[in-house]
């Protein structure tokens, strides 16, 4: 760990603590306790319309979603409505929090997940307890004007809530669409470091992603509350890329490349669960089906002076996934403090996808299909005991067993899983967490199945001998919260990789995701809220955060220790905000780096990072005629996208350097409004 955390950033933030927690005065908004309540007039400064707009204002807490992996499994999203999980994978829980109207929030309670009979949940998590107020609802409208793009008019949210009977719903219509681009220089040099080519490049991306969806809770009867919720989205993207190309030496072969790429996209999703009392304790059942149907086109032309076209490729493809879980819950106490559950998962995934290859010019096609399957079983037995009122501790053991065949291969796997989980609460407010954990990791499907990227004019082979990776996590974590409103959160943490899932070499000249035996990657995250309240700056409030990370894994084409290919290296940001005291009026900044490591293939490597801050600079005015109104300034310091590669002659272990490519495309100052209401 010496050669990646250097002393300065750490010590910078533990200073700028230290400093926070000197200058602290109480906190009225906040019970010292084992629990932290925020009431409604805590957030008033704000004017939030949502109640995911109040969770993004309280000290020290990050709302993170549902596991994207496995299955449902143990713990999910680090926030509960009326002390109920949110059922669902990835960022359900933001969008479900998002539709609760910040007039029905009676208060926000931030706990200690380790004290909640909640399987797998730990560190901080939000309980929103809400209210029926009637028929309420939200809207946000967000127009965008860009450089040397078309302004974007059509992305808005609106939602309605209500309750009859025992009967309580949202709905919510919305279009999260967008246009980018990036636009820039890239040079080609040969292997002894002589220019080739230059090319002036523009690459714009649209994409209209309409959706509505419904959430419905039921309450028959005391002890009973079931939830239902639906969505559906359509994804409607094209990328449009022109590169004009200027030979140093040769003019004859100059010319430009258009790269077209076009998805249709489906996406449905419905899950809901039941939990009722039984025998004595709890039965929670649950469902969750989501189903994707995509079809994508990719165009590679190459034009030469006199305006003839030399090369036009085609890539069609039709995937359908789908994923289809059921879970079933049971927990009980046997004595106060002592909780148990035992689950049991189902689940069954699949990939079907068709594609074809053609080259027009010559009028010859390549078609193929493939169809991937799993089917996948876990049981888990879990147990929480309050050891002291300071000591809490939770494990649980079990294991999976899954199925995945492609065509008339089958291969089955047995996985053991668990962890366990302790707190240490010395006082109100100090939390320190330690968890030690088996995961196993999920594939993705369509790395089992040939691919063509006209892109970057490579193919990529299905490997059907993939198998799921399986880590030992191991971390700790300190959470300090001072009065006034100041908070602090470091967590160390280590992971030993077996069976990573990374680019492989295959055969001669194959190039592919597989397996290596062998990885592990550690770091640390550090975070921190300083109020400006506690240090007589009304109104003010500082978040930073600072991520290093580091990773290890040999090679499989050269033998040499490198870094996971993409992994994180370090990423820091900053957020200010300032709402002026006595005033309807707010401003602040936000600003974010991240540094990614190379990309090693069996041809290449690359690295694409950005050259500066992603960074937005906003005015707020929280009443003009009853709406709320926001001027977003993006990209203040005009980041722009870097991407570097080499390319070898061959296998990059055997081949020399046939040519390098630097290419710099900034994405340019853009202009967001957004404006808001409730109702």
């Amino acid at each position: 760990m010496i050669k990646l955390f250097s002393k300065s950033p750490l010590a910078i933030t533990i200073s700028f603590v230290l400093f926070s927690s000197e200058f602290a005065h109480g906190n009225t908004d906040s019970v010292e306790s084992s629990k932290r309540a925020f009431q409604p007039n805590y957030f008033a400064q704000y004017a939030p319309r949502t109640a995911l707009d109040m969770l993004q204002r309280i000290p020290g807490f990050q709302l993170q979603g549902g596991s994207t992996e496995r299955g449902l499994g143990q713990g999910g999203a680090n926030v509960l409505l009326n002390g109920q999980q949110i059922t669902g994978k990835g960022g359900d829980a933001f969008s479900q929090v998002g539709r609760v109207n910040a007039s029905n929030v009676i208060r926000i309670e931030i706990v200690d997940g380790a004290t909640l009979n909640i399987t797998g949940l730990s560190g901080q998590v939000a309980n929103i307890i809400t209210k029926n107020t009637g028929v309420t609802g939200t809207w946000e409208w967000r127009p965008q004007w860009r450089e040397e793009l078309q302004p974007y008019y059509f992305a808005f949210d609106a939602s309605i809530s209500g309750e009859t009977g025992n009967l309580s719903y949202t709905a919510e219509i919305k279009n999260e669409g967008w246009n980018g681009g990036h636009f820039g220089p890239e040079r080609q040099y040969n292997g002894s470091g002589n220019l080739l080519r230059s090319l002036d490049e523009k690459a714009i991306y649209n994409g209209d992603v309409p959706g509505a969806s419904i959430n419905l809770t039921w309450t028959p009867k005391e002890g009973h509350i079931g939830h239902l919720n639906g969505e559906l989205t359509y994804f409607d993207f094209k990328q449009d890329q022109r590169s004009s190309i200027f030979p140093e030496s040769d003019s004859t072969l100059s010319g430009f490349d258009s790269f077209i790429f076009t998805e249709d996209e489906w996406n449905g999703k419905i899950d809901g669960d039941y939990e009722f009392p039984f025998w004595q304790g709890q039965l929670k059942t649950i469902g969750y089906y989501r189903l994707e149907r995509s079809e994508t086109v990719a165009k590679s032309q190459h034009f030469a002076l006199n305006a003839d076209l030399e090369i036009h490729n085609e890539y069609h493809q039709i995937a359908d996934e789908a994923e289809l879980i059921g879970r079933t819950e049971y927990s009980w106490s046997a004595v106060e403090g002592r909780d148990w559950e035992v689950a049991i998962e189902g689940a069954y995934n699949y990939l079907d996808i068709g594609a074809s290859f053609m080259n027009i010019l010559a009028r010859t096609g390549s078609p193929s299909a493939s169809r991937v399957e799993e089917l996948r079983t876990e049981a888990t037995l879990t147990h929480q005991r309050s050891v002291s009122p300071k000591w809490d501790i939770q494990t649980s053991i079990g294991g999976e067993y899954s199925e995945i065949s492609q065509g008339r291969l089958t291969r089955d796997f047995v996985r053991p899983k668990g962890f366990i989980a302790t707190t240490y609460k010395p006082e109100n407010n100090l939390t320190v967490r330690a968890k030690l954990e088996r995961d196993v990791g999920q594939l993705n499907f369509f790395d089992f199945v040939d691919s063509v990227s006209l892109e970057d004019n490579f193919n990529s082979a299905g490997n059907s001998s993939l198998i799921p990776s399986q880590s030992w996590v191991g971390e700790l974590e300190v959470d300090k919260q001072f009065n006034g409103g100041h908070s602090f959160t470091a967590r160390i943490y280590g992971e030993l990789i077996s069976d990573l899932v990374d680019r492989i070499p295959i055969g001669e000249d194959g190039d592919a995701v597989g397996n290596i035996d062998k990885a592990n990657r550690y770091g640390i995250d550090l975070n921190s809220t300083l109020n400006g309240d506690g240090i007589g700056l009304n109104g003010m409030e500082l978040k930073t955060r600072l991520r290093l990370r580091d990773s290890s894994v040999k090679d499989p084409l050269g033998g040499f220790d490198r870094r996971l290919n993409n992994d994180l290296k370090s990423n820091w940001g900053v957020e200010f905000r300032h709402d002026i005291p006595d005033t309807d009026w707010a401003w602040g900044f936000v600003a974010n780096m991240n540094s990614n490591a190379k990309v090693y293939r069996l041809t290449t490597i690359n690295e694409a990072n950005r050259n500066a801050p992603w960074s937005w600079a906003f005015v707020e005015h929280k009443n003009i005629m009853g709406l709320k109104a926001k001027v977003t300034v993006l990209n203040a310091f005009n980041a722009a996208d870097e991407f570097d590669r080499y390319i070898f002659d061959g296998r990059r272990d055997t081949g020399e350097v046939l040519r390098y490519e630097d290419r710099s495309r900034p994405l340019g100052r853009f202009l967001r409004l957004t404006i808001s209401d409730t109702f």
